[in-house]
């Protein structure tokens, strides 16, 4: 299996001999520059509460990369999607219902439903943010960002089989401190953030942040008309009070505020694939085919070129989002004794969607005059002229009766919804000479109520018959899931003696999710088509605007409505890691950990109950060895990580048999995976003043045992199959340069770049034949999918690509102040986050182009 794991490309093998042979030429410099080496400046050794107490990050068994705050403001990372640009082996892709998915060395969760949990964890100072679309939110006031790699289920919580994201906010303290940066970019856009820090009196200090980012014109061009998309709105605040209470008591409270009403990515559309539903009885005509012919009008389909900043979405509609964020936390440190300290950290988040929109299908739509124009088109002319009452039929529901301006879109999202989010932990923490240990409780509540309507105006395969009772245009997902986590553990660090160290760590946890679902029927036509087709034309008794997912389908009880179902689960997660000091500036480490993360229920377009069925729990065993060393006389730190994961039951959005429409999404898991992969990291300063960033990742995954559907729609044994959204190789590299141009003013120039090898955004099977379907035998909606062909389609395939950022500016020497202009994506590289099979089109969802800007920091002490 090890085999598997060696690269073939000759640019990676040659990139990591480089890389290792920097480092010996590093330790030959120490040899022969003694002379010189007093006057380089140290590495900074960074501190950070990885294992929740302040340590050097050397010293801790992990693998860990940390920026500070100058670094992510030079490069220009603004929310937890950009540290995908600097951290190697951590991948972001958008999905079409709003929340991100993040990936970190392969393991990741490709579920777009408001209440998936993410295998990344992401916290701000140790308080879980425990839905992806919870992170979305702008960065403020940030004093570093930790990631953590690999299973933190220990000390994290359940939900972090890939690692955890631990932003530490900016603290109050007695000092008065003041600072404000503002930046002018490229289309319109201008953003502004400052800070205030002091005594307010002997005993409260206090610090407020405030950040603001608008545009005023959109970045993505539409392919069909003159308009634009791709504006920012984005405001977020927040207010902190450190207070001691008494001498061996402190609180620290936090009151935060978001606001995001930025315009939402469009698709870049690839291919138009009208699928239709019922078998031979779907006479409906493909309104779409004539326009979205990739041959007839390829300009339609920009994910076919490289522009990437060419999309398209429905005409009169503006795809934004309508969220806004209020939390408020308090950490209360008590010292129990001189070396003993209780620790009570508590959160509670509200996140409200007050309608947000997306676009889906990458298209500008069509008026409903153009429909209600068809009667004479080709299967009118098949029928005699027949359709002249029906062709309107095509528009159901909310679009019976709107004008013939007004366009109807090929796949729309509308949502609103809101979750409350509660979580407390108590923990103790002592540290004596022999041994530092942590014991604690751990306790969340969250609540997700969130409703999502799905609009699929003229999609082929939901509009059966352009007649009353076979066909419709929305339906509306409703989805009400309460999650409670209890969890215990321990973790301890035994001082063995000088140069070893063995920390243990065990937590166990209990996951319940409550689950009330469906889809609702909006107006009408989804009850009377769902009657025709599930209860042969006879009333369902479904009221209008109820629920049409049919539960028992096939059965003496079927019928219609909710679903109401708990998931109760349970885990044991440990960890295991020695660390020996060489000498005192290098030391290896070896670690086993389990981590898992649990299961949750689906929200989407359900036409029978089985496919809301939760997805359970996966799990993940990871093994991996390391070395940390600080190397010519403090000038350089090289880190190094060769890691396996044994991953069981990962859990993945895929697709079920279905009757009627064949195939639709669900979640599931597969049997089994495997990933393993060599992290690099050097931070070297060769000479005064330049600063030298490099991290290499290579990675391999595979799937071992599993079968599934990929997104279009075929059966597949996916053993062989990488993971999707994994890159084999990721590089990234920065250089700074950094001089006097007189007795107080400093200047400097800053190149960052980023390479990321191909990778695949669906399964990618080693067979060259579909497995066959059938299901609901001897029924009239039996599904009978023959075996096929298989080859896999290289449209879901992202290419390699380099991005590269570049910096130049000035300041004063003792830093108060900074000007820099910037430039990100210079060469307006095509790349993209994902590309989806979305209803009846393969989209592809592209990053950034190329912004320019101008950004101006001052602080006063």
């Amino acid at each position: 299996m090890m085999s598997n794991f060696l690269p073939t490309n000759k640019f990676i093998i040659l990139l990591i001999i480089s890389f290792i042979s920097m480092s010996f030429n590093v330790n030959a410099q120490q040899v022969q520059s003694k002379k010189t080496a007093a006057d380089k400046s140290k590495i900074e050794i960074i501190e950070v509460t990885a294992q929740k107490r302040t340590q050097s990050i050397n010293e801790i068994p992990m693998a860990i990369t940390a920026f500070n705050a100058d670094q992510l403001s030079e490069m220009g990372i603004e929310d937890t999607a950009d540290l995908a640009a600097i951290v190697p082996g951590f991948n972001y892709s958008n999905t079409a219902f709003g929340p991100p998915v993040y990936t970190l060395r392969g393991v990741g969760f490709n579920e777009s439903s408001a209440q998936a949990t993410a295998t990344v964890g992401v916290y701000i100072d140790e308080i879980s943010i425990p839905f992806p679309i919870m992170t979305k939110g702008i960065i403020i006031d940030i004093e570093r960002v930790e990631i953590l790699k690999g299973p933190q289920g220990t000390l994290y919580g359940s939900n972090a089989t890939a690692g955890a994201i631990n932003y530490i906010a900016a603290k109050p303290s007695d000092d008065f401190d003041a600072g404000i940066k503002a930046t002018l970019a490229s289309f319109q856009t201008y953003s502004g953030e400052g800070f205030l820090n002091g005594s307010l009196t002997e005993d409260l200090n206090a610090r407020f942040a405030l950040k603001i980012i608008h545009s005023g014109e959109g970045w993505q061009q539409s392919v069909s008309r003159d308009d634009t998309l791709g504006k920012q709105d984005k405001i977020a605040a927040r207010l902190s009070f450190d207070i001691n209470i008494g001498a061996v008591t402190k609180a620290l409270i936090r009151f935060g505020y978001s606001k995001d009403r930025s315009d939402s990515l469009a698709p870049q559309a690839i291919e138009y694939l009208p699928a239709k539903a019922g078998g031979p009885v779907n006479a409906s005509y493909p309104i779409f085919e004539p326009i979205l012919d990739v041959n007839a009008n390829p300009h339609l389909f920009p994910g076919n070129g490289d522009d990437i900043s060419a999309a398209d979405w429905t005409a009169d509609r503006n795809p934004a989002l309508a969220h806004q964020t209020t939390s408020i936390s308090l950490s209360l440190t008590h010292e129990l004794s001189s070396n003993m300290t209780l620790t009570a950290l508590t959160g509670y988040t509200k996140f409200k969607d007050n309608g947000s929109e997306y676009e889906r299908g990458g298209t500008a739509g069509v008026t409903a005059g153009f429909i209600r124009k068809l009667t004479g088109g080709p299967l009118d002319t098949l029928l005699g002229g027949s359709l002249a009452n029906f062709y309107e039929g095509h528009l159901h529901g909310d679009y019976f009766t709107i004008p013939d301006s007004e366009y109807v879109p090929s796949d729309y999202v509308f949502q609103h919804g809101k979750i409350d989010s509660f979580s407390q932990e108590l923990r103790i923490t002592q540290a004596l000479n022999d041994i530092v240990w942590i014991a604690g409780l751990y306790y969340s509540k969250s609540n997700v109520d969130y409703k999502t309507t799905q609009d699929w105006g003229l999609a082929t395969n939901v509009n059966i018959l352009p007649m009353s009772g076979f066909g419709f245009n929305k339906l509306r997902n409703v989805i009400v899931q309460a999650t409670t986590t209890y969890g215990i553990f321990a973790n301890a660090d035994w001082n063995i003696n000088d140069e070893l160290t063995i920390t243990t760590g065990l937590r166990y946890t209990e996951d319940t999710a409550d689950y009330t679902g469906c889809t609702e029927d909006i107006g009408g036509p989804g009850v009377a088509l769902f009657n025709q087709f599930f209860f042969a034309g006879e009333d369902s008794g479904t009221p209008i605007n109820g629920c049409v997912t049919v539960i028992d389908f096939g059965m003496d009880s079927q019928r219609t409505g909710q679903i109401i179902d708990t998931l109760a689960e349970n885990s044991l997660s440990w960890r295991l890691a020695a660390n020996y000091k060489l000498t005192q500036d290098s030391s290896v480490y070896a670690s086993y950990s389990r981590g898992f993360k649990a299961g949750s229920y689906p929200s989407l377009a359900a036409i029978v109950s089985s496919q809301l069925d939760p997805v359970v729990q996966e799990q993940l065993d990871a093994y991996e060895i390391g070395m940390k060393s600080l190397l010519a006389e403090g000038t350089a730190q090289l880190n190094m990580s060769i890691f396996y994961y044994d991953y069981q039951d990962k859990q993945l959005l895929t697709k079920k048999t279905i009757p009627v429409f064949r195939t639709a999404f669900t979640l599931g898991n597969m049997d089994d995976s495997f990933v393993q992969g060599i992290e690099l990291d050097l931070k070297w300063l060769p000479l005064a003043g330049l600063t030298v960033m490099a991290a290499i990742g290579v990675l391999d995954t595979e799937i071992t045992k599993g079968d599934g559907f990929n997104q279009l729609g075929q059966s597949v044994v996916f053993a062989g199959s990488p993971l999707p959204f994994t890159s084999k190789f990721q590089a990234n590299i920065l250089t700074k340069y950094e001089w006097n141009i007189s007795d107080s003013l400093f200047a400097f120039v800053a190149i960052d770049g980023a390479y990321t090898s191909a990778y695949n955004t669906d399964f990618k099977a080693e067979v060259t034949m579909t497995t066959q379907v059938s299901d609901f035998t001897g029924s009239p909606v039996e599904v009978n999918i023959p075996p096929q062909s298989y080859a896999y389609d290289n449209r879901f395939t992202q290419d390699d690509y380099i991005i590269v950022n570049v910096r130049i500016g000035i300041g004063n020497i003792n830093q108060q102040w900074k000007a820099f202009l910037w430039a990100r994506n210079l060469t307006d590289e095509y790349f993209v986050s994902s590309v989806v099979k979305n209803n009846e089109m393969i989209a592809a969802y592209s990053g950034m182009t190329r912004t320019f800007g101008l950004t101006f920091e001052y602080n006063a002490f």
